[in-house]
């Protein structure tokens, strides 16, 4: 069955803590969207000042940034040591349309693969959560680094969309 998950018992509880961490901020994810989509939708794409993102351009940022930190944790899962090449997210944005396509494709992409990573995260062994990576701006890191990065990130991002519902630069 596609529903039958299997679930390690965490015998410790730091990775019990980064797997409620990773998903601490999506609810308030949604709640920025559905604030922002009120009515015509038009809080979506205000900007709050000239060099600011909107908060549909925030939810595509962050949905190319799950891209990115999804493929990360598979690399150091699966490989030894791997060393993670930056990526340039003014360039993405500002060529992959952050302005013109949907918000809400944004933030079902992000929801789901945050879904995804939690179930794969929740199932690996206490071995796989010791695996590491070289981060291009942090160095070396496991996958509870992964998972506070990951979760950091979203909270910023969280945060700057907020400022844009509400045109605070």
């Amino acid at each position: 069955m596609a529903d039958d998950v299997h679930v390690t018992l965490f015998a410790d509880d730091s990775r019990i803590e980064a797997l409620a961490a990773y998903t601490d901020h999506l609810d308030d994810l949604a709640e920025v969207f559905a604030d922002a989509n009120v009515g015509d939708g038009e809080l979506l794409d205000r900007r709050p000042g000239e060099d600011s993102w909107s908060v549909a351009e925030v939810l595509h940022h962050l949905a190319d940034a799950e891209l990115h930190q999804s493929v990360r944790l598979r690399q150091m899962i699966a490989s030894d040591t791997p060393t993670w090449e930056p990526w340039d997210e003014e360039g993405y944005a500002a060529v992959l349309g952050y302005d013109v396509r949907p918000a809400a494709d944004a933030l079902t992409l992000v929801l789901a693969l945050r879904h995804v990573n939690v179930r794969l995260l929740a199932s690996m062994s206490p071995e796989l959560w010791t695996r590491t990576a070289v981060h291009p701006s942090q160095g070396t890191v496991d996958v509870a680094g992964w998972v506070r990065i990951a979760n950091e990130h979203l909270a910023a991002h969280v945060l700057q969309a907020r400022r844009a519902v509400i045109g605070m630069v």
